[in-house]
Formats: C-alpha cells, sequence, structure tokens
C-alpha cells in the first residue's frame, strides 16, 4: 500500500512539473535605447539651482476614494535625451504625464546603472504632498507611485510628470491618472 501511495505522489509531482514547464512564461518585453546616457547633462541638471518643484499625487479609486503617494519616495529625474525615451516606453501617451499601472515593464538595452543614481528623491508626506527645493533649470520628469491592496491584490501605478524650469520659477504639479 505505501508503494502505491509513492507511486502516485510521485506520479502527481511529475506531471505538476511537466504541466509548469508546457505553461509559456511571460516575457518582459525588450525596449533599445538610442541614445546614450550624458552623465555630464545630468550632473549640470542635477546642480544647485534657484526653482522650487511643489506637487501632489493621487489616484482615484473605482469607488470614488483617493488614495495618495504618502509615504513613497518621489524622484527627480533629469531629462536627458536616454530618460526621454526611457518615460516614452515606460509610460506611453504625449511624454508630458502618465501612469504606468505596472502592466508594461520592459528591459531596457542598454541599461545604465548611471541613470539610476542621477537623481534626487525626496517622501510624500500623508496628504501626498512632496516638494524638490533648489532645483536647476532645465527639464526634469517627477515619479512615483500610489499603490493598495483590495483583496490582496496591488492597484494603482506609479506616475510620471515632465516638469520645465526657466529662471526663479515654483512649479505647482497635480500628478494623477485617468
Amino acid at each position: 500500500m505505501q508503494e502505491v501511495i509513492v507511486r502516485s505522489v510521485s506520479i502527481i509531482a511529475l506531471a505538476a512539473t511537466l504541466a509548469a514547464c508546457a505553461v509559456p512564461q511571460q516575457q518582459r518585453p525588450s525596449v533599445a535605447i538610442s541614445a546614450p546616457f550624458d552623465a555630464a547633462h545630468a550632473a549640470r541638471l542635477l546642480q544647485t539651482g534657484v526653482n522650487t518643484i511643489k506637487g501632489n499625487a493621487f489616484l482615484r479609486q473605482r469607488g470614488g476614494g483617493v488614495v495618495t503617494c504618502a509615504g513613497s519616495t518621489v524622484y527627480l529625474v533629469p531629462g536627458t535625451e536616454y530618460a526621454k525615451q526611457r518615460m516614452a516606453a515606460l509610460y506611453a501617451g504625449d511624454g508630458v504625464s502618465g501612469l504606468n499601472r505596472g502592466q508594461n515593464n520592459p528591459i531596457f538595452i542598454p541599461e545604465s546603472t548611471a541613470y539610476q543614481q542621477a537623481t534626487k528623491t525626496t517622501k510624500c508626506d500623508a496628504q501626498g504632498n512632496f516638494m524638490f527645493d533648489r532645483v536647476a533649470e532645465g527639464v526634469f520628469y517627477i515619479t512615483t507611485t500610489v499603490n493598495w491592496q483590495v483583496g490582496g491584490r496591488n492597484q494603482g501605478g506609479n506616475l510620471m510628470h515632465r516638469v520645465q524650469l526657466e529662471g526663479v520659477e515654483t512649479s505647482n504639479l497635480i500628478m494623477t491618472g485617468d
């Protein structure tokens, strides 16, 4: 009897393994970035300036509730050509603002570790407000995450907004999705 049970368990394990192999793995798409990362341009944009970026980030739930970016990191990404191409791949649309619900997370070729490090960060407060002070002139991408769970499943997404600063300016953003 014990031999029959062991054989049955072995057959079930083998069948489960074969079934898992038969299911095609969902692959992340690859996106080629044609512009090299310009570290010197990014460094110039990250120098101390006279501008301020203030903002608020939130998403509205289907039932009408509002969830903010409270506690999430907000990234100030220098607007290099490399960054522009990455943002276009992540946030379909006009390149000025966008929402990525996590379905489109490609592998970038080439991947630049210098790009990953060339940012400034801050945190959203409890009301979803954030601020970057003493920002240089130029183009920047602001990104953050607004997430919540329903029934054990993640909902929400990542928000992006393009900002161009000139002179002494305070830019006030409202970041939200459709």
